[in-house]
């Protein structure tokens, strides 16, 4: 029997795994501070095509037991989003973590111990409020256990098996880090000039994202990542490429006047990664420049 999937966070992707879940046949329920009713419908819209699913509805203080949590949050809120349904939470109960960045998992763990599950998704999806999503690519969803528990659990077969490319890893963790690189070097670029991804490629920001890439690259390697600083070039290349109209959360995040999540992603690499002792790590002049501009307020748009 499929576990009843609770989702924290209504967004791009919280929305997404809303009807994804609810197709691959799970009870879903959607938690939100002011939720709109019983029920909302959510309009999943692909090249044109327009999909309509009803997803139940339901606020933090509902009772009844949360068995499975799936959190979509921005990564500065996943702590007191988790906190505010604890009270539902048992000792079966398992939280699987969607947000972007690093440094809050530790803490997650801490509170909530050996019932973590981190995942990420290169899914393309933008929110139009309130309640159409445009997918622009399915991307890849991976999940493992933060505690280091190889053996999935057993609803983690629909998912595999499904028509949405997801993965079971067992070294989640190092998954992260790949994934974090890359928004490390195309979001706080893209939100700080304010363009697309694609734009990045162009010929007068081409040295920016070299910069930016050498930069990250050395930090990596300082910190003992020496395999994902040597493609992550690459990788960043075809990523630009693959989502070139698409917008970061970051820039999206910025434009509107929303915290970002700078501190969980370059906050992270440049303060958190490697040993504590950090008077030899390389520097990265272009990189801390861009963390020092996201830690003040955003401009008017």
């Amino acid at each position: 029997m499929k576990p009843h999937c609770h989702i924290l966070g209504a967004g791009a992707i919280g929305g997404l795994f809303a009807a994804r879940l609810t197709a691959l046949g799970f009870r879903t329920t959607l938690i939100e501070r002011d939720p709109p009713g019983k029920q909302r419908t959510l309009k999943l819209v692909t090249g044109g095509h327009e999909e309509r699913v009803s997803i139940e509805t339901e606020s933090p203080n509902a009772r009844g037991p949360v068995t499975l949590l799936w959190v979509a949050t921005k990564s500065h809120a996943v702590l007191a989003a988790v906190s505010s349904v604890a009270h539902r939470l048992t000792a079966e109960s398992v939280i699987v973590s969607l947000s972007n960045g690093m440094g809050y998992h530790e803490a997650l763990e801490q509170k909530f111990p050996n019932r973590l599950i981190a995942g990420f998704t290169t899914a393309g999806v933008a929110r139009v409020p309130p309640d159409k999503r445009l997918i622009a690519g399915q991307g890849q969803t991976r999940l493992g256990w933060w505690h280091g528990q190889t053996l999935p659990p057993d609803w983690c077969e629909a998912l595999v098996t499904s028509g949405w490319h997801c993965s079971w890893a067992p070294d989640i963790q190092t998954g992260l880090l790949e994934k974090l690189a890359l928004n490390g070097v195309i979001n706080p670029a893209t939100a700080l000039l304010d363009i697309p991804n694609g734009a990045l490629l162009e010929p007068h920001h081409r040295a920016v994202l070299d910069t930016a890439t050498a930069e990250l690259c050395a930090q990596l390697v300082w910190a003992g990542h020496s395999a994902i600083a040597a493609s992550l070039g690459e990788r960043v290349q075809r990523v630009l490429q693959d989502t070139a109209s698409n917008s970061s959360s970051m820039r999206t995040d910025r434009q509107q006047g929303r915290p970002t999540e700078h501190e969980e992603i370059l906050g992270y690499l440049l303060e958190r990664l490697g040993p504590t002792d950090r008077r030899h790590c390389p520097a990265a002049p272009l990189l801390q420049h861009w963390l020092s501009e996201l830690r003040q307020p955003a401009p008017d748009h």
